[in-house]
């Protein structure tokens, strides 16, 4: 799993990673993409960076450490949208 650097926590900071970053590498082993993902961005994600598996947290919370469904529902929706587009 690719993810932005650490902050307070080891995971759900919504801290973005700099998909540039991936640009041309080639990745010997299966790989996904975590780090300030949500519903408004993901299908962003998928379209630039390829990636086959994508991690959200924070981004699909309404409050922290509570779950949004409506948020869930849209990630999954853009995220099936872009692999589709991509197939």
């Amino acid at each position: 799993i690719y993810d932005a650097a650490a902050g307070a926590l080891p995971g759900g900071n919504g801290l973005a990673l700099d998909w540039r970053l991936l640009l041309g590498h080639r990745h010997a082993l299966p790989w996904g993409l975590a780090g300030g993902l949500g519903p408004q961005n993901v299908a962003d994600a998928i379209r630039y960076t390829g990636a086959p598996l994508v991690d959200a947290s924070s981004g699909l919370e309404s409050a922290p450490g509570v779950k949004d469904a409506g948020k869930i529902r849209a990630f999954c929706e853009a995220a099936l949208a872009a692999r589709k587009a991509a197939a």
